[in-house]
């Protein structure tokens, strides 16, 4: 694991690399984008949003976060 991640923490940049590892919560999420709980899920489910299971939580990295608000916003 620690090689894996040292090939890749070296191809990109440490901006991108925290974008990468910083991992947030639907709350934290949605109170982010002023919108309910229950529409990050939606966006979740439908594969708008890009997020991952650990256990019964969704998680949301950073970088998914800004690639959904650019996508949605046109920029």
């Amino acid at each position: 694991r620690y090689l894996f991640m040292s090939a890749i923490t070296t191809s990109i940049s440490s901006e991108q690399e925290n974008a990468i590892l910083t991992v947030l919560s639907v709350t934290e999420v949605a109170e982010y984008l002023s919108v309910g709980k229950n529409r990050i899920y939606e966006l979740l489910n439908t594969g708008t949003l890009k997020g991952f299971r650990m256990g019964s939580t969704w998680k949301i990295s950073r970088m998914a976060l800004e690639t959904y608000i650019m996508d949605s916003s046109k920029l």
